[in-house]
């Protein structure tokens, strides 16, 4: 047995990922990855009693590209005798009709059609390919975007998942290994190009900042694996206590609706108090909210220690969290149609740092600022979705970003008089869906710019500008779970 099967099934057994008898899918895309799971996973069907299935999503967005990993798939499970189901689907007409970027679409495609192969082969388990450098750039990007302590426990070695349970047994593989490994098989997998695109966050962590990690930190990647398997442990006990915590607190509950004592909420520590708060809103939407920024618990948190004795939030999927005098009330609401296809309440506003990067929870994408008392070169910048440029000293107020509002309108550059927001978004050929959760920036009373659209006229920069104010817009960096 070589020894990249023997670490492997090392690893199925000692976290029981795989038990005799089961039906394992596994989901393939054709690269060195998912390609190595399944040939090894088949040659250890014997020694674990289990049977191997493959599925292969086509998401036709790299053209001939996906047709021929497609073909490569078939191939492969054909030649190792493992059945398998390819399923296709319409990512760039799921957007056109319901907006979100291409890489949330096409993961919420991926799991459907997942789903409906593992029913047509009757799977007890998904496995999936992810491994060790896969986890290290998990890691620091909820470390960089602003995490709870759970977002450091990364991905999980195996979890449940709709009525399955979904493994991933690579995650103690680095990626060179897994790439030796398919040399050493002579299995020639496909490479996907969009991998080597510095278009999306993950894709510049993997090829921009991982390289100079580990540079510095050698064994970086053991080390998140540590950092991740105690925090889960931890994790494992930080639930009975919060379940507990919720019984203490609850005042009544129904399906759709959780009511806290507000006395009895603000007695908890605020770790507590954050977790209480996570495990209610998980109970509500049914999923798990770990990538749920730190800002808007605490805006919960808050919502219970203001004096104010009625108050109300937003949180997403028609959640609201509303303070009624002594009582902390989550409501589940049924949404506007437009609501319930794109899974979203309309955003709060929020309030800007004045340097550094910024979530934008409920809004699209990711925003950056940066002062300067020099112009940036535009090379600088080539990565970026979108950018402006102001002078910071003629701005009226704080920067903060919102959603639109009816009336809405612009200062534009080159045109006399404001334009309405809305006609600008229907030039800029914005989908309907997706104008409630675009992001405008605003300074005092006035929007200066509709990233990807236009900017003001607002605070232009000249030959006397001091200090340059630099907004960046990266619409792809949206949290996902892989």
């Amino acid at each position: 047995m070589s020894w990249f099967l023997e670490r492997l099934e090392e690893a199925i057994a000692t976290r029981k990922l795989i038990k005799p008898g089961d039906n394992v899918l596994v989901g393939v895309s054709g690269g060195p990855d998912s390609t190595a799971l399944l040939f090894a996973l088949k040659r250890l069907e014997k020694a674990l009693g289990h049977q191997v299935f493959a599925v292969h999503v086509n998401h036709h967005l790299r053209g001939e590209e996906s047709d021929e990993d497609e073909k490569y798939v078939v191939c492969r499970a054909k030649e190792w005798n493992i059945p398998v189901r390819v399923m296709h689907v319409d990512v760039t007409g799921e957007r056109k009709k319901h907006g979100g970027n291409k890489q949330a679409v096409s993961r919420t495609l991926r799991y459907r059609a997942f789903k409906q192969a593992a029913e047509e082969f009757k799977a007890d388990r998904l496995a999936l390919a992810h491994h060790a450098d896969d986890q290290l750039e998990t890691v620091l990007m909820r470390l960089l975007r602003g995490t709870g302590v759970s977002g450091l426990a990364g991905m999980d070695w195996a979890r449940p998942w709709e009525d399955y349970v979904l493994i991933r047994p690579l995650l103690g593989f680095r990626k060179e290994e897994i790439v030796s490994y398919c040399r050493e098989q002579n299995l020639s997998p496909r490479e996907d190009s969009s991998n080597r695109s510095l278009e999306y966050t993950r894709n510049r962590i993997r090829h921009e900042l991982i390289p100079v990690v580990r540079k510095l930190y050698p064994h970086a990647d053991r080390a998140v694996s540590k950092l991740s398997d105690l925090i889960r442990e931890e994790e494992r006990d930080w639930d009975i206590r919060v379940k507990k915590a919720l019984e203490d607190v609850v005042a009544d509950r129904g399906e759709n609706c959780y009511t806290l004592d507000v006395s009895s909420f603000l007695h908890l520590s605020v770790a507590l108090q954050r977790r209480v708060v996570k495990l209610i809103l998980s109970y509500l939407c049914h999923q798990d909210v770990t990538e749920l920024s730190l800002d808007k618990v605490d805006q919960v948190r808050k919502l219970a220690e203001n004096n104010n004795p009625s108050a109300m939030i937003r949180m997403f999927q028609g959640i609201v969290a509303e303070r009624e005098y002594s009582k902390l009330i989550f409501t589940k609401k049924p949404q506007t149609p437009d609501e319930a296809r794109d899974g979203r309440e309309t955003p709060e506003m929020i309030r800007l740092p004045g340097h550094g990067a910024s979530s934008l929870p409920g809004f699209l994408g990711r925003m950056e600022i940066l002062e300067s008392d020099q112009p940036i070169p535009i090379h600088r910048l080539k990565n970026v979705f979108s950018h402006a440029v102001f002078d910071l000293d003629l701005l009226s107020g704080p920067l903060y970003v919102r959603a639109r509002k009816p009336g809405d309108k612009m200062r534009c550059s080159g045109m006399r008089g404001r334009k309405k927001v809305k006609s600008l978004m229907m030039e800029a050929k914005i989908p309907k869906k997706m104008r409630s959760r675009y992001p405008l920036v605003g300074s005092g009373d006035e929007i200066i710019w509709i990233p990807g659209v236009r900017r003001s006229d607002l605070a232009p920069v000249t030959a006397s500008t001091k200090r340059f104010l630099y907004l960046l817009w990266d619409q792809n960096d949206t949290p996902e779970e892989r």
